[in-house]
């Protein structure tokens, strides 16, 4: 945290150029957004863990902190551009306002992290979450693919795999190989796409071949998500073709 003006609030400036979480108060105009605010920075759950779900915030935060650690720690990474770049997460942002048809989402669109509050689902802001939408900001200053068809399954699935990992490094008690287990659901597995409807066969059983969903981008990445569970863990079975295969797993730390 920070302090400012006699109290304190979210923002971190011990990581590159700073870690920032804002409250959107369920609005929609980035500019309105303030800060939070506590006045001892003794961030109770008495005071925060409240029916606005304000503490989501710290969500927001800690998995943006854990984020720039992994990358900083493992690669060298300074930010999501490798120069610093300030990351800074919006809260209580009314997606339904914004065109979305519930809440249960999280986005970064090219400038900041986004986090509905939740419709059926909890906020999203789980460790995981964040990790893979800022793992698109990393994909954009990195490799830059192009967010459709095979280039947009690539892109997903590299966010679901930084995600794995940075749940992996900041909490390891957690279920890697699922994303979302947090908010009591399978958003997509890495262990067994096939569960959510997806491939782990390049153009196997689930395989999308329309336009939507970007060429389905999302359905798609169950195959490399599947390829780096593989490489971790080690594997022998038969995939959607019949062929068989018997792989010896590196270790996360390796792949």
């Amino acid at each position: 945290t920070d302090s400012y003006s006699g109290s304190y609030r979210l923002r971190d400036y011990s990581r590159g150029n700073g870690i920032e979480t804002y409250d959107m108060n369920m609005g929609i105009n980035y500019n309105a957004a303030v800060d939070f605010v506590d006045n001892d920075n003794n961030w109770t759950s008495a005071e925060w863990d409240n029916s606005a779900k304000d503490n989501a915030a710290f969500d927001a935060q800690w998995g943006a902190q854990m984020t720039y650690d992994y990358f900083y720690q493992t690669y060298g990474r300074n930010s999501f551009d490798n120069n610093g770049a300030t990351i800074k997460s919006y809260v209580h942002f009314d997606l339904v306002e914004y065109g979305y048809p519930n809440n249960d989402n999280a986005f970064w669109d090219g400038q900041r992290m986004t986090y509905g509050d939740g419709t059926s689902l909890d906020p999203l802001t789980t460790l995981d979450i964040a990790a893979h939408e800022i793992g698109h900001a990393v994909c954009t200053y990195t490799a830059d693919l192009t967010y459709s068809y095979e280039s947009g399954a690539l892109n997903e699935a590299y966010s679901d795999i930084w995600a794995a990992s940075v749940e992996y490094f900041a909490a390891p008690e957690k279920d890697t190989w699922i994303l979302g287990e947090d908010l009591g659901i399978t958003v997509r597995s890495l262990i067994n796409p096939n569960d959510g409807n997806q491939p782990d066969t390049y153009q196997g059983t689930y395989w999308a071949t329309g336009s939507a969903d970007n060429g389905g981008v999302h359905t798609n990445s169950g195959v490399l998500n599947h390829w780096f569970y593989i490489l971790v863990a080690g594997k022998a079975g038969t995939n959607s073709f019949g062929n068989s295969y018997n792989v010896t797993g590196i270790g996360m730390t390796k792949a």
